[in-house]
């Protein structure tokens, strides 16, 4: 544009000196027209090139003015497709909370957070079950761990032992009233010979439900089983006695009669097992506590081991959750005031959970029958062969092997 300008002032420059000297030099008027037109041709070209610039320039403008608008366009476009994906983003969450406050149920931490628990539970109680056969695990009073994990010794011996495990533990008020000898004051009155030492946990008469025993109550179940099913078991011999014909014999005889011990005492063995707080219960203790429900059904009728130590039983925990509902006036409030109002839903839970419970109360039942079938066949077990594998015992003796 600049050179435009300049070529132009030049040219208008030269016209005008032509002019001024054409009377001087009239005589050359061809010159003067030549140069007149060649300075209008040239006027000519500097006015349309002035006029091509101009038009691209003003085309470079429109064109940035449309790109210009073109870009906010979009960003307006971008701006309402942004504002309306979060507008129905909104509405998808809303809809959602909705949907879970009208159909939310109470915490269920046994049915979600707990499913590890029953597994660890289970196995638990059935790796503590085995360990109670003869040489398994320990008692923390020495006479009873004798009597339960020793060779056996001779029936006055076992009966012996009975008799002052009974004494130094389990006197009951009557036998003291009696002046038995060597009788104790005990906190658990016949707890080696009353079947409460294995359903509810040895105590005062009166007491509570325990479904997680302490450790003497644990002890206590034990010297009961012991008790009931066989407390004077067939003599151990010894090396010797056992290598003659008659020992060989007299342990065969002693071994069928062990086998249908071990199915007598089994009931009572898992049962004790499923009293015995599980590993990994303590953080179960803690997340049923995460429901105001659960939390105060378990208050109200948790053991006093649950509730001092944070452990419970794998029957404890059976228990728990087959009555929390039923059971519990804090979930059925718990329930109303959370869950979907619809009363033909409301009242087909409420049901399941009575079924529930009643189904956990006729497995009770049948645990405690399969307790009282397993006695009645070490029972009949005690008549029927004991007396041969008496006879046998007088046999090995009458060989003098000792």
């Amino acid at each position: 544009m600049k050179g435009i300008n300049i070529r132009l002032s030049t040219t208008l420059a030269g016209a005008a000196l032509l002019s001024l000297s054409s009377s001087a030099f009239a005589v050359c008027d061809g010159c003067v027209v030549g140069a007149v037109k060649e300075a209008e041709i040239t006027l000519q070209t500097a006015i349309a090139s002035l006029g091509s610039s101009l038009t691209t320039l003003l085309n470079e403008i429109d064109t940035d003015i449309a790109s210009i608008g073109s870009k906010m366009s979009d960003s307006v476009v971008q701006a309402a497709n942004t504002q309306r994906e979060m507008s129905l983003e909104v509405q998808r969450q809303q809809e959602m909370d909705q949907v879970a406050r009208e159909t939310e149920l109470p915490l269920d931490p046994c049915a979600t957070s707990s499913s590890n628990y029953a597994v660890q539970a289970v196995s638990g109680a059935a790796s503590v079950s085995s360990s109670l056969r003869p040489g398994g695990a320990h008692v923390s009073y020495p006479p009873l761990d004798k009597a339960l994990n020793s060779p056996a010794p001779s029936v006055e011996a076992s009966r012996r032992a009975s008799a002052s495990i009974h004494s130094d533990n389990y006197c009951t008020p009557l036998e003291l009233q009696l002046g038995y000898a060597g009788c104790k004051a005990s906190q658990m009155p016949d707890g080696d010979a009353d079947v409460d030492s294995v359903f509810i946990g040895a105590g005062m008469p009166g007491k509570g439900v325990d479904l997680t025993f302490t450790q003497q109550q644990q002890d206590a179940a034990r010297a009961y089983a012991r008790m009931s099913i066989d407390p004077s078991p067939p003599e151990s011999i010894n090396k010797a006695e056992a290598a003659t014909e008659t020992g060989k014999l007299y342990v065969a005889m002693q071994k069928a009669y062990q086998a249908n011990m071990s199915s007598a005492i089994k009931p009572i063995n898992d049962l004790i097992a499923s009293r015995r707080p599980f590993d990994g219960s303590s953080q179960l203790v803690q997340d049923l506590k995460q429901s105001d429900a659960a939390a105060q059904y378990f208050n109200a009728t948790a053991s006093s081991v649950a509730k001092t130590t944070g452990k419970m039983s794998f029957a404890e925990l059976e228990d728990f959750e087959a009555g929390r509902r039923w059971r519990n006036p804090y979930w059925q409030i718990e329930f109303g005031a959370i869950a979907d109002p619809t009363k033909l839903m409301r009242e087909l839970l409420f049901t399941t959970a009575f079924l529930a419970d009643q189904t956990h109360e006729h497995v009770e039942l049948q645990r405690k029958a399969n307790v009282l079938l397993g006695q009645l066949l070490a029972n009949n077990e005690r008549g029927a062969d004991r007396t041969a594998i008496e006879t046998q015992l007088q046999r090995v003796r009458a060989t003098n092997a000792r």
